[in-house]
């Protein structure tokens, strides 16, 4: 499979997983206010929904590498992010439509629509 190409889903996973917990937490704090419990599945498919992207990011973010210095663009650990880079892994998720993030790990600009 293409480089970019996993690298979009990587990013798109991980926004649709964000998403998901902002539905949850509203749906949830929705069904606890008004004690409704019409929306109880809409939340348990929102979980697992959640759930499932998550496990998609975590896939395919082994495969999503700085081709400088080899190491996971968006797998940060509990190392610092390099001085030069733009923050943590959630930056670098957060620019990659942009065609252009800065490695977490070596701090050198990585073009994501050419990887």
């Amino acid at each position: 499979m293409n480089k970019v190409l996993i690298g979009k889903i990587n990013a798109g996973s991980v926004f649709i997983s964000w998403f998901g917990l902002l539905c949850f937490f509203i749906w949830l704090t929705y069904a606890l206010i008004t004690d409704d419990s019409t929306y109880d599945y809409t939340v348990l498919l929102t979980i697992g929904l959640t759930v499932v992207f998550g496990l998609v990011h975590f896939v395919t973010a082994f495969w999503v590498r700085c081709p400088h210095c080899n190491k996971c663009l968006t797998i940060q650990g509990f190392k610092e992010p390099h001085p030069d880079s733009s923050g943590d892994w959630g930056a670098v998720v957060f620019k990659w439509f942009s065609g252009r993030v800065v490695c977490i790990h070596c701090g050198k600009t990585v073009d994501t629509n050419g990887l």
